[in-house]
């Protein structure tokens, strides 16, 4: 009885602690043409719904061209696909984002959720989506941008190519 009763208060602690736990929410993620592999930008959001400040972002690759794993970005891949994120005292976070820096993006809260934004054919909108072409040479080059994302009034989706120098 004092091994089923001890057994009981550990998985409902575990259970507890796991449900405390910081909760990740998807922003956006970068698709490329080279293969199926995407990498995702999370927010970090505490148990009260609020940004985690210490901690506020999570990028990674989900490795869909291989068994869906996630994996770490490299630091030699942050050149391209990290981030800056700081906290601005208006109540919300300013994002850059190292593949599209002269677009700079707001984390807000809409609805309970937190989404990226940023300015997407010349209308305020949330990010859902980067795609990156790149050609096929020895060191590959960026030819264009697509971003993709809702218009923030009307709902719609909203999309602009860029083409890079």
């Amino acid at each position: 009885m004092k091994k089923a009763l001890t057994l009981f208060l550990i998985l409902l602690f575990a259970d507890i602690l796991l449900f405390a736990q910081d909760v990740n929410m998807n922003l956006f993620r970068i698709e490329r043409n080279k293969n199926s592999n995407v990498v995702m930008y999370d927010v970090r959001v505490l148990p009260d719904g609020s940004i985690d400040k210490e901690n506020p972002m999570d990028a990674y690759w989900i490795m869909n061209a291989e068994q869906g794993q996630r994996d770490e970005i490299s630091a030699f891949e942050k050149k391209a696909y990290g981030y800056n994120i700081k906290y601005n005292d208006d109540g919300y976070y300013d994002l850059a984002l190292k593949a599209v820096s002269d677009r700079p993006m707001k984390v807000v809260s809409v609805g309970g959720k937190y989404k990226a934004e940023i300015i997407i054919n010349k209308k305020n909108a949330y990010l859902s989506r980067v795609y990156v072409f790149a050609n096929d040479s020895f060191i590959p080059k960026v030819e264009y941008i697509i971003l993709t994302g809702t218009d923030k009034k009307s709902g719609a989706k909203v999309t602009e190519k860029i083409i890079t120098k």
